[in-house]
């Protein structure tokens, strides 16, 4: 079963512009990209951007046909279908991040593109975030979210893999069913009602329990690979 497919079937209108949030650890950049090509491929017009910090194009490919790190650049841009963009900020002050573009110019964009994949959330390539009154970053103009987990984070100790915690913990069924429903865990902001899924990432390189992700929320769950564009169980 196509991972990417699943996403596209559950998560995407085909007449209007739709707006996915991407929130969580482990995995949220690999799907920006792979998700976003995926789309392109479908003949989606798509922009990739981000509501907080992404790598900058310059550290970072990003496989977008047009790469865009100012404002008036972007707006100038005419989008076609099948084309895929990546816009971001440059960051001054951190030349191997891009940042956030203004709000009312990403209202503005989302308007040209049949799919906005945001990148909505920070934790570092950790597998598991656990987030602050900061985070996740949500446009109002949002659709769809995806809530992404590495497996590889269960097993081990919560202040080596969960990104914002101090924990000594080990991640196990108890911690996350602490995790999971947690107002600052997994499932933060996303809003009842929008389609929603859960990806937990990297099944196809750690063997784990499935019965460890016990899930107490009435949303998809993909126990899946996003590099190999796998889905291995639907919980």
């Amino acid at each position: 079963m196509k991972l990417y497919e699943q996403l596209e079937s559950r998560l995407v209108k085909k007449d209007g512009c739709n707006v996915i949030s991407i929130t969580g650890g482990g995995g949220k950049t690999t799907l920006l990209v792979k998700f976003g090509d995926y789309l392109r491929r479908q003949g989606y017009r798509v922009l990739i951007t981000t509501t907080t910090k992404v790598q900058s194009p310059t550290y970072y490919r990003y496989g977008a046909d047009c790469v865009f790190v100012d404002e008036v650049s972007a707006l100038s841009h005419v989008p076609f279908p099948g084309t895929l963009v990546f816009y971001a900020e440059r960051n001054f002050a951190e030349a191997k991040k891009s940042v956030s573009p203004r709000a009312e110019v990403l209202s503005a964009l989302i308007r040209r593109y049949d799919v906005t994949l945001v990148e909505a959330d920070g934790s570092r390539g950790m597998p598991l975030k656990m987030h602050t009154s900061r985070d996740p970053v949500i446009l109002p103009e949002t659709t769809a979210f995806v809530a992404v987990m590495g497996v590889d984070g269960i097993g081990r100790k919560a202040y080596e893999v969960v990104f914002g915690s101090d924990c000594e913990d080990t991640v196990d069924r108890d911690y996350l069913e602490f995790y999971f429903g947690n107002e600052e865990g997994l499932l933060k902001k996303v809003v009842p009602g929008l389609p929603a899924v859960a990806i937990f990432n990297r099944a196809d390189e750690f063997a784990f329990d499935s019965s460890v992700l016990d899930f107490p929320h009435d949303i998809s769950v993909l126990v899946a690979s996003e590099e190999k564009d796998e889905v291995y169980e639907i919980l």
